[in-house]
């Protein structure tokens, strides 16, 4: 019975609706190099010596460079971008 009552609880746990995980986007990403002919990016870096605490930690290969695909702290995050009207030209 025990067994039964653990299963339907994991069932429904697994079936309760969830957000999906946001994930941040920092202006320092730390480039390292992984073995085995990979690299990657870990973007998620708020300051330069955050990034360059992690990038010593994966050895004298990694290195840390401003991240190219980070919006900004000025740029609007909710809102939707602005379009101009259109305008109709008069001849």
């Amino acid at each position: 019975m025990q067994k039964l009552l653990i299963l339907g609880l994991l069932t429904v746990a697994a079936a309760a609706p969830t957000r999906p995980a946001l994930a941040y986007e920092g202006p320092w990403c730390a480039i390292v190099n992984n073995g085995y002919d990979t690299i990657d990016e870990l973007c998620s870096m708020r300051s330069y010596e955050m990034c360059r605490i992690e990038a010593t930690r994966w050895g004298p290969t990694a290195f840390c460079r401003e991240n190219p695909r980070f919006p900004g702290y000025w740029a609007p995050r909710d809102e939707p971008p602005r379009h101009r009207a259109s305008r109709k030209r008069r001849d």
